[in-house]
């Protein structure tokens, strides 16, 4: 498997639930093994046919339920879900090489070292903790659909129509012998890959932005050291102060250079990644307002006993937990990276005293005013600065909180609208 490293060697591993994009056949392999290459691939190319042929299965159901409001509905639920994630799969298997590009520069680029910045590196660790309790949510939603038509089974064995994990239609008979087991477990299994590779990649997204805000914010603190590190490097070069203000103007812009090609690494990382995730992410919005309405729809119309009622609400949960997490850590970024501008401004580019901290500390040394090079590098880095960095979906809509209230306004609407149909 593709596992890239960082050059000095240091510890580094991707979120635990990327094992499951592994074992979906979704992650990219460097492999000298021509062997292992064709075996995974064709696992792989197997998880999309399970996948594919079980969404026909629930699409046919669909078309011949398609009056009942009720069991549309239900049937919806899965299906809808089964549709968003296949096209995630898909998307996955056809575009390898530029995941494995993105996995390479975040490496390269954007991963903080263990112990570069501490309080940073803790605090983005400790972000990535809301995804492994979704990750476990969305766990026990596909575990309880597969485990409790087993139970309504193993309770009355004598049912005609046997119980499948979501509703569906054959062109065979699967209700009886062997063949029941067989497409019960196939059946399963398809749901099991569309779920965990739901939450391993919007783990994975959120890895990514996580950790480039937390880069962000390193920037920002190199920002108001522009001034203090130039006379550091005086010192270092030439072992006193002052020097000439040629040489002082030099180490302001040399400085500035290195700030701008970092802050310029970051643009293009956020750049690949929403280029990356635009075609999964509209059809994820698209998609959410209906999913969330019609499993809103079954919790307080359909007619359930406890089972299926807590398997709805841990969707429910799940479906809304999932949206919001990459909804807020998409307009996290939005708000980092707008604040660079107000970080370059506030650099001490006009010289003089200078305050270290909150706390009202002064650094003892009185800088010079920065040269006109200076300035004119620092006043078109501002400007860059005040276009945002954001996630879109094909640019029709922005990963963000806004974007959030918006789907869970439209899933009202639909709902709404479901109700008015049932009671007519």
């Amino acid at each position: 498997m593709y596992n890239p490293r960082p050059k000095d060697g240091s510890e580094f591993k991707f979120p635990l639930q990327c094992l499951w994009l592994k074992l979906n056949g979704s992650w990219p392999v460097e492999s000298k093994n021509q062997s292992f290459k064709r075996a995974y691939n064709t696992w792989s190319w197997y998880v999309v046919f399970s996948v594919g042929i079980t969404i026909y299965f629930q699409t046919v159901f669909l078309i011949f339920t398609f009056g009942d409001i009720l069991k549309t509905t239900e049937n919806c639920c899965t299906t809808f879900m089964g549709a968003l994630n296949f096209i995630r799969i898909v998307h996955l298997k056809m575009n390898q090489n530029e995941f494995k590009l993105i996995l390479r520069n975040f490496v390269k680029y954007i991963w903080i070292k263990k112990g570069s910045n501490p309080k940073i590196e803790t605090e983005c660790q400790s972000n990535m903790k809301i995804f492994s309790l979704v990750s476990i949510m969305m766990m026990c939603l596909i575990l309880m659909y597969c485990i409790m038509p087993l139970i309504e089974l193993f309770s009355n064995p004598n049912l005609e129509e046997k119980p499948f994990p979501y509703k569906m239609i054959f062109f065979f008979d699967a209700n009886h012998g062997w063949k029941y087991v067989i497409t019960y477990i196939f059946t399963s299994f398809a749901g099991m890959c569309v779920v965990t590779t739901l939450f391993a990649e919007d783990s994975l997204i959120g890895f990514f932005v996580i950790y480039t805000c937390g880069q962000l914010r390193i920037l920002h603190e190199d920002c108001s050291k522009i001034m203090p590190n130039a006379h550091r490097q005086i010192i270092a070069d030439y072992g006193k102060l002052p020097v000439s203000e040629v040489h002082i103007q030099r180490k302001y812009v040399q400085q500035l250079h290195k700030i701008a090609q970092r802050h310029s690494e970051i643009i293009n990382f956020a750049h690949s990644l929403e280029t990356f995730n635009s075609p999964h992410l509209l059809a994820n919005f698209s998609i959410s307002s209906i999913l969330i309405c019609m499993v809103g729809f079954q919790l307080v119309t359909g007619k359930m006993f406890i089972g299926d009622y807590l398997k709805f609400m841990v969707y429910i949960l799940s479906a809304l937990s999932q949206l919001f997490i990459l909804c807020w850590n998409g307009d996290n970024l939005i708000q980092r990276s707008l604040e660079t501008a107000w970080h370059l401004y506030a650099c001490n580019w006009e010289g003089g005293v200078f305050k270290l901290d909150d706390t009202g500390k002064q650094d003892p040394i009185s800088y010079c005013p920065a040269g006109r090079d200076f300035n004119a590098k620092l006043q078109l880095m501002i400007m860059r600065s005040q276009k945002p960095l954001q996630i879109t979906a094909m640019k029709f809509s922005v990963l963000s909180l806004q974007s959030f209230t918006k789907i869970l306004s439209s899933s009202m609407s639909y709902f709404t609208l479901l109700q008015t149909m049932l009671e007519k």
